[in-house]
């Protein structure tokens, strides 16, 4: 009897902590507009306040919104509907009753006069707001609007704490666009001037940052995303070069500020290409499509402990990202290629040829499309189906793989073609901005550095602006005394490598000057190519879209 009182006791504490979370959620239905227009009500502009959802001007954000959205990945609440209105005061809001993002068509004419940057403008402002529903910033004013009469609710309602959401909410918001293919938008502070003047607002409104605290926050901010992309930039260029331990370290960094099913992917991929270090020559023949969503080296014998441990650990990743989207490729297509390395190819068949393929299929994802063809020529190779394995080699190379070729040729018992050692005519070392990364070293010649801790042994330096089209970044380990340098370029750069290669030319072009690299890397776009002190990374149709010179400095 004591039993069923004490069981019957612990169902009602849980129904009234069910009932106490139920409405916290509620708190948290509000809205949460970027500035409030006081002493106004919000007011509709023009003949009509229906619908724009038949303007140029809605179907032109709402492609920049779903492109946010897509980028974020993280599909395990709803997605808000995106409305743009006539009305004028928020300029844009998240409303959490509606689960709406309102764009205001004055503030998008405010983003339309930012010319070729329009659309980055406008992805400002709706990862700003898209920021704020993904971090639950409307729970703690509701919260305070339930107790406000009370002395924690006075002391909980103030600007400091909309002046941490609206920071937060650019922060992450800036960065969401930068992973969105918006680029680096540094006009914030612009355009938060550009609204309020737009919008005939005071500079002072109750519960904001004052416009000019406004515009210098939005500087630092801008500098705190810069320093977030390096990184991120960092860690993908680490695990290009085959540095897999110390780039996990700084995709952990990210995490740690941003959630995203593409950080998470590249998580499980370095561990996953760490893994493929502990295989022995042998057994590891062919040249699997790994996406980093931007070789193998033998190691010896008695590893298979280390190689296991290092590819369950990728398969959580994977897990992690595909928890966030259910509908991301990558993520499935690299838990097939985890699946396969582990010799478990009836997995590995599932999540490539039936997971990864109806995505691809649905989302008409022809490089994934593509990859999936090698990784089923793999596993076929690896039953002895060398007919079957040929021929869906050749449907990946006649779709333009790289990576395909190289095992058609592997099967085929041919050589791969090496990197060249030195290349006629070559009468000057590699450079960018007329710079050489060896003398750079030699010289020390690093100024302006801006440094950041990564963990207790690794830190990340970087100089923004190393010439008028490039940027430096280093690595280093304080417990090795190793370093690594990474000398870039940024997009448009008007220069050419020291074999006549630049922006735009194709990938057999680079073959030609450069020889077949001996590592490579697929994205969900293109492919990276290695080579000993030079990087050529990939973009569609196999053309190139940025360049860099790395070089190791061993502690």
């Amino acid at each position: 009897m004591k039993k069923q009182s004490m069981i019957k006791s612990m169902w009602l504490l849980v129904s009234v902590l069910i009932v106490v979370e139920l409405v916290g959620q509620n708190r948290s239905f509000g809205t949460l507009p970027m500035v409030d227009k006081p002493k106004t009500a919000r007011k509709t502009t023009g003949a009509t306040s229906g619908s724009m959802e038949d303007s140029p001007k809605y179907q032109r954000a709402l492609k920049v919104y779903n492109r946010l959205v897509e980028a974020r990945g993280d599909y395990r609440y709803p997605v808000p509907a995106f409305i743009m209105s006539k009305e004028e005061g928020y300029v844009a809001s998240m409303d959490y009753e509606k689960l709406s993002i309102d764009l205001e068509e004055k503030a998008y004419d405010v983003c339309a006069k930012f010319g070729d940057t329009t659309d980055a403008a406008i992805a400002f402002l709706l990862g700003h707001e898209l920021s704020h529903y993904y971090e639950k910033h409307a729970w703690k004013r509701g919260f305070v609007a339930d107790f406000k009469d009370l002395a924690i609710g006075m002391k909980l309602d103030s600007i400091q704490d909309n002046v941490k959401n609206e920071t937060e909410a650019d922060y992450l918001g800036g960065f969401l666009a930068y992973s969105a293919g918006f680029g680096f938008f540094n006009k914030g502070s612009e355009i938060i001037k550009s609204l309020y003047k737009a919008y005939g607002l005071p500079d002072k409104i109750k519960g904001y940052p004052s416009l000019q605290d406004r515009q210098v926050m939005g500087v630092r901010t801008t500098e705190k995303i810069k320093k977030l992309i390096q990184v991120f930039d960092m860690a993908n260029m680490l695990t290009s070069i085959g540095s897999y331990a110390e780039a996990y370290q700084y995709y952990q960094y990210v995490l740690m500020e941003y959630h995203s099913r593409e950080i998470y992917n590249n998580l499980g991929v370095t561990a996953l290409l760490d893994a493929m270090q502990y295989f022995n020559p042998g057994e590891l023949k062919y040249k699997y499509p790994v996406q980093l969503d931007l070789q193998s080296s033998a190691k010896g014998q008695g590893f298979a402990t280390i190689r296991q441990k290092l590819i369950n650990q990728a398969i959580l990743q994977f897990d992690a990202a595909i928890s966030l989207d259910p509908n991301y490729a990558p993520a499935y297509i690299n838990k097939a290629c985890a699946y396969a390395l582990l010799g478990d190819n009836e997995r590995a068949e599932f999540y490539g040829n039936k997971e990864a393929r109806a995505i691809a299929e649905k989302n008409n994802d022809s490089k994934t499309k593509t990859d999936l063809d090698i990784l089923m020529g793999i596993l076929e190779a690896t039953k002895g189906n060398n007919e079957k394995a040929t021929k869906l080699f050749e449907t990946a190379v006649a779709a333009g793989s790289a990576c395909a070729a190289a095992n058609l040729k592997i099967i085929k018992g041919e050589e791969l073609g090496t990197e060249k050692a030195s290349f006629s005519g070559l009468s000057k070392p590699e450079q960018i901005d007329k710079q050489n990364l060896k003398s750079l070293i030699l010289d020390d010649k690093f100024s302006n550095l801006k440094s950041t801790q990564i963990n207790n042994d690794i830190q990340f330096h970087q100089v923004a602006n190393q010439g008028p089209g490039s940027f430096l970044c280093i690595s280093q380990n304080e417990k090795t005394g190793g370093r690594i340098f990474f000398h870039c370029t940024n997009p448009g750069y008007k220069g050419e490598t020291a074999r006549k290669i630049m922006l735009g030319s194709d990938r057999a072009a680079i073959v030609t000057a450069y020889g077949e690299p001996q590592t490579t890397l697929e994205t969900p776009v293109g492919q990276i190519m290695v080579y000993k002190a030079i990087m050529f990374i990939l973009g569609k149709q196999n053309k190139l879209e940025r360049w860099l010179i790395y070089q190791k400095e061993e502690g």
